[in-house]
């Protein structure tokens, strides 16, 4: 009984065997069926056939990083972040920038000088799963930007203040500073196109985003001294002393205050380039 019981099963075996055969083909076509591309090579290594390497990673959080450069209107700048899942990136970054500049306007010897050191953190939100919008709130958590300009009249220099002509001193022109704090923490809010912490397999990205942060109202500072003369160079006295000069510059300085007020929202524009790497990956099963 059990020598009849193993010769069915043997020819059942060859009968299935026979009916692949005949269904995929001849020889070695065996090997190209899927339980075969997925398995191990045969003899341990080799070229083709062996196991591929898995294209697809669940990245969790801090899983990529990315480091960039760049320049807008706060400065030339720094950043890194990393992602926090697939609708959030976080960045920190830093700017600074000092520019000087001179030149000649209106019998006046100007002197600039822009000095913008600022750092924040913003959070990187991407609402839309087809279109990589990305909206940015962040914080300017050290804000210190300033613009400074010194001036000195040159011989001869009449100038106009609050809608009235005034004439410098040859022998001690008037001169003085202009100071223009743009400074404080605040909220910003940002846009732009695209991911800075890549996803995908490449590493170069190039934020380009827009926006305001919203700082302390600017207050201007403006000092004048030197002398002030009628319009013949005679009855020379000292700015801060000449008839109704001290309450003129007053209010011009308040003129000039008004006007600055709008930059407690200050524009931002800002493009760069960034290079993301992964920090560590998990593989999909």
């Amino acid at each position: 009984m059990k020598r009849v019981f193993s010769l069915v099963l043997l020819l059942s075996l060859v009968r299935g065997v026979s009916t692949q055969g005949q269904a995929i083909g001849p020889g070695p076509s065996l090997r190209t069926t899927a339980p075969f591309e997925a398995s191990e090579p045969m003899g341990g290594a080799g070229g083709g056939g062996g196991q591929s390497e898995p294209s697809a990673y669940s990245g969790g959080p801090f899983s990529r990083l990315t480091f960039g450069g760049t320049v807008s209107s706060l400065g030339v700048g720094i950043q890194a972040g990393t992602s926090l899942g697939p609708f959030f990136d976080v960045r920190g970054f830093g700017n600074y920038l000092n520019l000087n500049h001179s030149w000649i306007d209106n019998g006046f010897n100007l002197k600039l000088n822009i000095e913008y050191p600022n750092a924040g953190v913003k959070l990187d939100l991407y609402p839309l799963r087809r279109f990589p919008l990305r909206i940015t709130p962040g914080y300017l958590f050290f804000n210190q930007d300033r613009i400074r300009v010194d001036y000195r009249a040159q011989p001869g220099t009449t100038f106009t203040l609050n809608h009235i002509d005034w004439r410098s001193d040859d022998a001690d022109p008037v001169h003085g500073t202009g100071f223009v704090p743009l400074s404080g923490t605040g909220f910003m809010i940002m846009a732009g196109p695209g991911r800075i912490v890549a996803r995908s397999g490449r590493h170069l990205t190039f934020p380009l985003e827009g926006g305001v942060v919203f700082l302390h109202t600017p207050l201007i500072t403006f000092d004048m001294l030197g002398q002030i003369c009628a319009s013949n160079q005679t009855r020379c006295q000292p700015a801060t002393t000449f008839p109704t000069f001290a309450s003129n510059l007053v209010a011009q300085v308040a003129s000039w205050n008004r006007r600055a007020a709008v930059y407690h929202t200050y524009p931002i524009f800002e493009a760069g380039v960034a290079y993301t790497f992964s920090w560590r990956r998990r593989e999909v099963k």
